[in-house]
């Protein structure tokens, strides 16, 4: 099967905006990234490895809320996508231990 240049201008620049917050998130530079990403959605918001792209930058940031929001837009754009379904399994998971942890430690000190 012959694959066909791909010549949509938005499709391009979105791509080209996902290849730069990429190359961001790996230069740790997590606020040039948010910002190439967010183009990038913008642009083309069916592009499930981009979401999942600024998931993986907001639970760097410390924003686990706007990491789920982004992995969830991720599998509701591409169902099949393994990443973003396991960092938001991980993510999830994470999120549920520490809300246990602060549990039990309010616990305690309410008891002591």
């Amino acid at each position: 099967m012959a694959h066909v240049l791909d010549t949509n201008p938005s499709r391009l620049a979105a791509q080209e905006y996902h290849r730069i917050g990429v190359q961001a998130l790996e230069d740790q530079r997590l606020e040039d990234a948010v910002i190439a990403l967010r183009h990038a959605v913008d642009l083309n918001p069916l592009m499930g490895r981009t979401w999942n792209d600024l998931g993986v930058v907001m639970e760097a940031l410390g924003n686990p809320r706007e990491a789920v929001r982004c992995y969830r837009q991720a599998l509701a754009v591409q169902a099949d996508n393994e990443d973003a379904q396991s960092n938001l399994s991980m993510l999830m998971l994470q999120m549920n231990m520490a809300h246990t942890l602060r549990y039990q430690a309010m616990s305690a000190g309410a008891s002591s």
